[in-house]
């Protein structure tokens, strides 16, 4: 199960000009006081000229997918016409959710009590979290059926995904566990599997895998990724092992999503439907994401 990365295939250079293009629009979340949302998507090309139908991947950060923010750019746009261009489209339609000054806390359905020994105070308050199933819930009841009425696309749980990193990450694995009848593709890249922590010694209790230890959909596909140098800001948490080790970053986004990985196959996941992948020496920003979001999509929707 524990794999390292596949051997890409080569990409065509990225193409000269734009194959596709992208809409934006703003809407609410009625779930969350209706907070207004900047929404994202990619069109294929040929999108305009014809009739057929697309599976959709909903992803969470959308302000760095298409373009570059100040961590880099997720390149998504152009990895998915460099796909087409070579034959290998994954014929999907990706729906961007841009996140906000709550991302932590609409991107984790569990609060996590002991920020402070995970992250600075310049980047989060002592408790963080709890809004994490009012935010899937308006992404299975809210957004998805406006842009099932909006665009053509496929609208059966094969043909619709959940991904995102890092926290976004952590928001996916929680939505393709908790709603399979909407989610049957989840795309996990470097998920921050430390927020789900209770506290206490290192993965003594985690919400997330107590969450896929309640079962998992053996129909649902999951992608899961993590870097082998992995690091959420340059000094090592404070938190320690049940042998009184400190925990490094790299270390606990490690083993936090091979825990995870594992947890899925034990419970009920079967081998043909999880990815499990360990990029060498790959770190946490879009940039590293990017690298491995070709293949990921294509295994996802193939």
């Amino acid at each position: 199960m524990l794999m390292a990365p596949p051997t890409p295939r080569a990409l065509p250079a990225m193409v000269a000009r734009a194959l596709h293009r992208i809409e934006e629009f703003t809407t609410t979340i009625p779930q969350l006081g209706n907070r207004a949302r900047r929404i994202r998507v990619y069109l294929p090309d040929g999108y305009d000229q014809g009739t057929r139908r697309y599976g959709v991947l909903y992803m969470q950060d959308g302000q760095q997918l298409f373009a570059p923010g100040p961590f880099g750019d997720w390149l998504v746009d152009e990895t998915l016409d460099s796909l087409a261009a070579a034959g290998r489209s994954p014929n999907v339609i990706v729906v961007g959710i841009d996140n906000s000054d709550r991302r932590w806390d609409e991107y984790s359905p569990w609060v996590n009590r002991h920020m402070h020994d995970w992250m600075p105070t310049s980047w989060a308050g002592p408790v963080q979290g709890g809004e994490g199933a009012a935010y899937v819930d308006f992404l299975a009841n809210t957004l998805k059926p406006a842009i099932d009425a909006r665009y053509r696309t496929l609208t059966d749980p094969a043909h619709t995904g959940v991904g995102g990193s890092s926290m976004g990450g952590l928001i996916a694995l929680y939505a393709g566990l908790r709603r399979p009848d909407v989610f049957g593709r989840v795309m996990a890249m470097s998920t921050a599997v430390w927020f789900a922590e209770e506290g206490g010694p290192w993965l003594s209790r985690n919400h997330l895998v107590d969450e896929v230890e309640r079962g998992v959909t053996p129909t649902v596909r999951f992608y899961v990724d993590v870097g082998a140098a992995e690091r959420s800001r340059d000094t090592d948490p404070d938190v320690l092992d049940a042998n009184g080790r400190q925990v490094s970053y790299p270390r606990a986004y490690l083993e936090g999503n091979t825990h995870v990985a594992r947890a899925l196959r034990a419970n009920g996941l079967p081998a043909s439907q999880l990815r499990f992948v360990v990029a060498p020496g790959a770190v946490h920003n879009e940039s590293a994401w990017a690298r491995r979001f070709g293949s990921a999509i294509e295994w996802l929707y193939h």
